[in-house]
């Protein structure tokens, strides 16, 4: 009697759920702004930032980034192979960043080191990214510097830069503190 109630209880549940799920409806056109998580994944998800957060401290509206560019390689064996990031902030200023350390390679971290010394302002000395972590301790050391990378010296430098992804143009930023 006890195995028939269950039984009984279990198909009066499962047709309780199918009556009650209500049917599907296709997406609606968004007209509202998408949601910043959106933003947060996709094809920078082994980016260490994301629009529109603040690049580095202090959070303030001029350091938020607005657009991120993927560093490809044009040299590499690997077709297409992403070698960093270039970081566009709210104030135009733009700015390098490795991939996450999952996803860096001895032969990436070669290349971007190569592309910081050869596009790095006068006014910063950092020729190459200092390691992250030391004997497995996070050494604090700046991860991003700012650069200016003309679009004639790309080839030069043997790398692309593709779009990654961007702020939706005339979207207001939201508050970087939060």
């Amino acid at each position: 009697m006890h195995v028939f109630a269950l039984l009984l209880s279990a198909v009066l549940g499962n047709l309780t759920l199918a009556q009650a799920a209500p049917p599907i409806a296709p997406p609606a056109a968004i007209s509202s702004p998408l949601p910043a998580d959106i933003l947060n994944n996709g094809a920078c998800m082994d980016s260490p930032r994301a629009v529109p957060l603040a690049l580095q401290p202090p959070a303030v509206r001029s350091m938020q980034i607005v657009r991120i560019d993927k560093v490809v390689s044009t040299s590499s064996m690997l077709q297409d192979e992403v070698i960093g990031y270039l970081y566009t902030l709210q104030d135009g200023t733009t700015w390098l960043g490795q991939r996450t350390s999952d996803y860096m390679s001895g032969a990436d971290a070669t290349a971007i080191n190569q592309v910081l010394s050869s596009t790095h302002l006068p006014n910063q000395d950092v020729k190459a990214f200092p390691p992250q972590m030391k004997l497995g301790v996070a050494t604090k050391y700046q991860q991003f510097f700012r650069v200016n990378i003309p679009a004639v010296a790309l080839s030069g430098l043997d790398i692309r830069l593709d779009p990654c992804v961007a702020w939706p143009a005339g979207r207001p930023l939201p508050d970087p503190s939060m």
